[in-house]
């Protein structure tokens, strides 16, 4: 590793220390060994073999074990621990030109913003500007900025993607030559990181609308090279922050070929013509699963051939939808580092239709989230009670507020808070959130004990992953979900989108072992309420029922469910 990427590490720590508001004079003389390292002519790894490192002014012995443990695995104890207790979307508010740590803490505590899409908002409705220290120039030039990361990376947030072709597609369909416009590739199949953004347009002449490129900007022929049917013209372009954009188009007759083409693996697509023979021309895709006397498989699960079996001998199981959840549960508010407070978030809830709503603030080991002392949980409960009879005769729809907490599990596996503090929730949603630097077998013995405890209900992102920016902790995912089957846990589905852990591939081994899954939102904030929107998308590659998910459940079965628990 070199120099400038021990630095740019160190850099990033220093700004993570300020943005949880920690010790300023750590977080400068982090900088201050950036700045440091960076000027270097020696490799820093060679500096240390030689003995030499702590001789360099403001670089003492523990500093050199924190740059020799990110020389080893890329990352150390500290930054592991900061951030995965901050909000992993500030991170990469942190790569925008001109925000330094002091101002993205600002604009997370005064306008709750956490990712870029809530930055971009904000600053395309004119918020930053009203803000003080920041002004019209500040505000365009976030919106600039914000543009040119985006442009530098190859692949981006399923949900970042999502929202933004949408609008794309409703544009296009406003164009009068167009009959039918659909997302294909790994946007219908609802990856959890996007490489490209795939559209198929249909016309009556499989002809470029006019005006197609005053939407898309520039596009150019692209040469196909992927199973296509009859004759489709391929556009090649790119969004505005730089993604690829592919855009298809055909005839409106021969629709449902093309689209079924491009909406599958390269290997199931193989594996179905070699079963069914080509594909035909037809203008509806499900007519292709009738002509080969199929059951009709949804898009998310077309990446595996052996569906294709399974499909044929009869219908398969319904996926999830985001209909069947009946309450939310993994939600913090201002009595940790939540924006809103618990009645906002309880309100919220009640106002999207949900049955229940469980908060879960930081236990009190997590001090950097400001977790909740002995005193704090026991004013919390207090407030739930009195909420819960309000919701009581507040309008006669049935609505309770559930007393949880995200509990921090410790080094050792154990839960923090004594017992008779973890016997008074009603529930409880078990996390790693320090500690990353474990090997596989440190890590699963870890997250087991901590699964083992009565007091567990609910495994929380089991890995502590960042999509994109970290990979998580190694875990003997098998061995955790055969604990989680032995003792009754729930795994979490944790529908942040930048996290998305428990990872879709592991969904199928929980549902046969009789493992529900929990889909969280994990919100700190009453929009980020509607998270469970991409945790759905991703359980529905891993082939979850609403029978399979604990937040499908209704009251009264939640209700009995933690009853046992307990």
């Amino acid at each position: 590793m070199t120099n400038k990427f021990v630095a740019r590490a160190l850099k990033e720590t220093a700004s993570l220390i300020e943005l949880a508001g920690g010790n300023p004079f750590r977080s400068r003389a982090l900088a201050n060994a950036a700045r440091t390292i960076e000027r270097l002519e020696k490799p820093v790894e060679s500096l240390i073999d030689e003995g030499t490192l702590t001789d360099i002014k403001g670089i003492g012995t523990g500093l050199q074990e924190q740059i020799s443990e990110l020389l080893q695995r890329g990352s150390f104890a500290l930054r592991d621990d900061l951030l995965g207790a901050l909000p992993p979307g500030l991170l990469d508010m942190l790569s925008i030109k001109g925000l330094g740590a002091k101002k993205v803490r600002e604009l997370w505590k005064k306008l709750s913003i956490q990712t870029l899409d809530e930055l971009e908002f904000a600053a395309g409705s004119g918020r930053i500007a009203e803000l003080t220290g920041f002004g019209e120039k500040s505000q365009r030039s976030i919106l600039v900025n914000i543009a040119a990361l985006r442009s530098y990376r190859s692949r981006r947030h399923f949900a970042d993607v999502w929202v933004r072709t949408e609008t794309l597609i409703d544009k296009i369909r406003g164009l009068p030559e167009v009959c039918r416009v659909e997302p294909a590739g790994e946007l219908r199949r609802q990856f959890e990181t996007v490489g490209q953004v795939e559209i198929l347009i249909g016309t009556n002449n499989a002809q470029v609308p006019a005006n197609l490129e005053d939407i898309t900007g520039k596009l150019e022929i692209k040469e196909q090279t992927e199973p296509r049917a009859g004759d489709v013209l391929c556009l090649r372009g790119s969004i505005s922050d730089g993604l690829p954009l592919e855009l298809s188009v055909c005839s409106d007759a021969q629709f449902g070929s093309v689209w079924f083409l491009q909406s599958a693996s390269r290997e199931f697509i193989s594996e179905w013509q070699k079963v069914n023979g080509p594909v035909p021309d037809v203008s509806e895709e499900s007519e292709i699963f009738d002509r080969a006397g199929s059951a009709f498989i949804e898009p998310e699960i077309r990446d595996s051939p052996a569906i294709i079996t399974e499909a044929g001998i009869g219908p398969l199981p319904g996926l999830i939808t985001g209909k069947d959840l009946k309450g939310t549960l993994h939600n913090h508010s201002t009595y940790s580092d939540g924006a809103h407070s618990l009645r906002e978030m309880a309100r919220t809830a009640h106002e999207m239709g949900l049955s229940y709503f469980g908060i879960c603030d930081h236990s009190q080991s997590l001090k950097i989230a400001y977790g909740l002392s002995l005193e704090e949980v026991a004013r919390q409960q207090e407030e739930i009670r009195d909420l819960n009879k309000e919701f009581e005769s507040d309008d006669g729809v049935e609505f309770k507020i559930f007393s949880g907490i995200e509990s921090d599990i410790l080094e050792d596996g154990s839960l923090d808070y004594p017992d008779h503090i973890l016997e008074s929730f009603d529930f409880i949603v078990a996390s790693v959130h320090t500690g990353f630097n474990m090997t596989e077998e440190k890590a699963t013995e870890r997250v087991i004990r901590a699964v083992s405890n009565p007091y567990t209900s609910i495994l929380g992102h089991p890995t502590g992953r960042l999509l994109l920016r970290r990979e998580g902790y190694p875990l003997n995912h098998g061995a955790v979900i055969d604990a989680c089957a032995r003792y009754g846990v729930a795994i979490e589905l944790n529908a942040n989108p930048y996290r998305l852990d428990l990872d879709w591939r592991w969904i199928e081994a929980a549902r046969k072992r009789g493992v529900l899954i929990s889909i969280n939102p994990d919100a700190h904030a009453t929009e980020q309420l509607a998270y469970h929107r991409w945790g759905i998308a991703v359980a529905r590659k891993g082939r979850l029922t609403a029978e399979g998910c604990l937040n499908a459940m209704d009251l009264t079965a939640f209700t009995e469910w933690i009853s046992r628990r307990n």
